[in-house]
C-alpha cells in the first residue's frame, strides 16, 4: 500500500471528523510556529533589556574614571551597584582598565572584547567566565592626563541566568495565551463547521422522511455552495421519475399484451376439447401454434428490452468488428425453414470496419431488424448493407415488402406500438433498436433505395482511426 493510500485509509470517514482532523494539524502548526515566534521574540526581548542593565552599568563606571595628582583613578559609585541589584540571582563581574592596560578596579581576569579602542560603541559579546556564560559589554573612554591622552575600557559580565527566567516567565504567559486562544479559536471552529454541515443534515432529513414513491424535487433552504448538490439530487430525482414512469407504462403494457395471448391460449384450449373431427383439432391447434408464437416472441423481445436497459448502464464498450458480426447475424437470425422463398443479400465491403460499443447489444440490434424483414417485410428479397461515411458507418436491412408507411416512422420506435396485424407483431423490436442506437451515439433511420426498397437501419461512430482512414 502506498504512502497516500495509507493515509486515505487513516482518514475519517465523515467530513466533520476530517475537518476536525484538519483544524487539529492546521493549530498544532500555528501554535508551534506562534511558540517559536514567541520564544525568539522573548529571548529578544530579555536580551535588549538586560543588555540595556549592562550598558547603564558600564556607563556609570566610565564616568567614575577621572585624573587625581597625575594619576587615572576609578571610584565605582554606589549607583553601579544599586543597578546590577536590579537583576535578582545574577552574579556581575567588572574590570577597569587604563591606557596602558593596568587594572584600575575589578577582576584582572576579566579581558577586554578584541575590538580595537578608538571609539565609544559599545561592544556586546557572549563568552565564559568564572565557570559560566557570561554576557559582557566593553565601552572606551578617552582620557586626558598629564602624561598623554589614551583610551581606558570599561568591561561588564552578567551571568544569564535571569535572562533565562524572564524568557521561561515571558513564554509561561505567552504560552499560556496561546494555549487559550488556540483551545477557543479550534472549539469556535469546530461549531462554525457543525453549523455549515447543518444544510447537509436537512438535506439527509427530508430524504430519509420521504415515502420511497416520492420523486418530487426537493425544495429546502440552502447556502450557495450546497444549491449544486440540491440541484444535482433534483436532477437525479427527475431522471428517477421519468424512469419510473416508462417502467410502470411499460409493465402496464407488457403485462396487457401478456393477457391477451394467454387468454387466447385459455380459450383455443377449452375448444379444443369441444372439437369432434380431426380437421377441426387441426385448425384449432393451427391458432394454438400461432398464439404461442406471438407469446415467445413477446417474451423474447421483453427480455431483449430489459437486457438492452441494463448493458447499455452497466457493461463497458470494447472494440467490435461489423463485418463479421453482420455475417454472424445472417447465419443465425434468418429461419431454415420460411413459408417462401427469400433471396439473402450482403455485399461486404473490402476492409473491416471496428467500432466502440457492446457487441451482444449490436447483435441484438440487427437480429431485430432482420427478423422483421423475415417475419412481416420482405416477400422474395432480403439485403444488407453496410456504408461508412465520414466518422460513421451505417447498418441498413432492405425488403421488397410495403414497408412502413412514412407518417408512422415517429411512433413505431414507441413500445408496443406495432403497425402489423394483431398477432403478427408486438412492437417492440424497433424500440430495442432505436435504443441501442442512441445508447451507442446513432441513431435510427428509415427510407427506400433508389429501386424502391424499404430500408430500417441505425447508425454508430466508428473508431477514429476507422474513421479517419474511411
Amino acid at each position: 500500500m502506498t504512502a497516500a493510500g495509507s493515509f486515505t485509509t487513516l482518514m475519517p470517514d465523515s467530513i466533520f471528523g476530517r475537518l476536525r482532523l484538519l483544524l487539529v494539524a492546521v493549530f498544532s502548526v500555528g501554535a508551534f510556529i506562534a511558540t517559536m515566534a514567541a520564544w525568539t521574540f522573548s529571548a529578544a526581548a530579555a536580551a535588549d533589556a538586560y543588555d540595556r542593565l549592562l550598558l547603564s552599568a558600564a556607563t556609570q563606571l566610565s564616568d567614575a574614571i577621572g585624573v587625581e595628582q597625575g594619576r587615572i583613578t576609578a571610584l565605582p559609585p554606589d549607583s553601579v551597584f544599586e543597578t546590577l541589584s536590579q537583576s535578582t540571582g545574577d552574579r556581575f563581574f567588572f574590570a577597569v582598565r587604563a591606557p596602558d592596560g593596568r587594572v584600575l578596579d575589578g577582576y584582572p581576569d576579566l579581558k577586554v572584547a578584541s575590538s580595537a579602542p578608538g571609539n565609544e560603541a559599545a561592544v556586546f559579546n557572549t563568552r565564559n567566565f568564572a565557570g559560566a556564560s557570561m554576557r559582557t559589554v566593553t565601552i572606551h573612554r578617552l582620557i586626558a592626563s598629564p602624561s598623554g591622552n589614551g583610551w581606558c575600557s570599561v568591561v561588564v559580565a552578567q551571568t544569564l541566568d535571569a535572562r533565562h527566567r524572564l524568557v521561561v516567565r515571558l513564554m509561561l504567559k505567552i504560552g499560556a495565551t496561546i494555549l487559550f486562544v488556540g483551545t477557543l479559536g479550534f472549539i469556535a471552529s469546530l461549531y462554525a463547521i457543525g453549523r455549515a454541515l447543518v444544510p447537509f443534515d436537512r438535506i439527509g432529513d427530508a430524504l430519509a422522511e420521504r415515502r420511497p414513491q416520492d420523486t418530487a424535487p426537493l425544495v429546502i433552504e440552502s447556502p450557495r455552495e450546497i444549491q449544486a448538490l440540491v440541484g444535482a439530487i433534483n436532477e437525479a430525482l427527475r431522471r428517477l421519475h421519468d424512469r419510473m414512469n416508462k417502467l410502470q407504462r411499460f409493465a402496464g403494457i407488457a403485462a396487457h399484451q401478456i393477457r391477451t395471448p394467454l387468454s387466447a391460449l385459455g380459450a383455443q384450449t377449452e375448444l379444443l376439447l369441444t372439437d369432434r373431427t380431426s380437421a377441426a383439432r387441426a385448425k384449432r391447434v393451427e391458432r394454438l401454434r400461432k398464439h404461442i408464437a406471438t407469446l415467445s416472441r413477446l417474451t423474447n423481445q421483453l427480455l431483449g428490452h430489459a437486457m438492452v436497459s441494463y448493458r447499455s448502464e452497466r457493461v463497458p464498450h470494447e472494440k467490435v468488428e461489423l463485418v463479421s458480426l453482420i455475417h454472424q447475424v445472417l447465419r443465425d437470425a434468418v429461419p431454415e425453414s420460411l413459408d417462401r422463398d427469400i433471396s439473402i443479400d450482403f455485399a461486404p465491403i473490402e476492409k473491416e470496419l471496428y467500432v466502440e460499443g457492446d457487441a451482444i447489444s449490436l447483435r441484438e440490434a440487427l437480429v431485430n431488424l432482420v427478423s422483421n424483414a423475415v417475419l412481416h417485410g420482405a416477400a422474395s428479397l432480403l439485403s444488407v448493407r453496410l456504408t461508412a461515411e465520414e466518422k460513421h458507418a451505417a447498418i441498413a436491412v432492405l425488403d421488397d415488402g410495403p414497408g412502413i408507411p412514412a407518417q408512422l416512422w415517429p411512433s413505431v420506435v414507441q413500445p408496443f406500438h406495432a403497425v402489423r396485424e394483431e398477432g403478427e407483431g408486438v412492437g417492440l423490436g424497433l424500440a430495442i433498436v432505436a435504443d441501442i442506437a442512441r445508447a451507442h451515439g446513432g441513431e435510427l433511420m428509415f427510407g427506400r433505395d433508389e429501386k424502391g426498397l424499404f430500408s430500417i437501419g441505425f447508425t454508430v461512430p466508428l473508431l477514429p482511426d476507422e474513421g479517419e482512414a474511411a
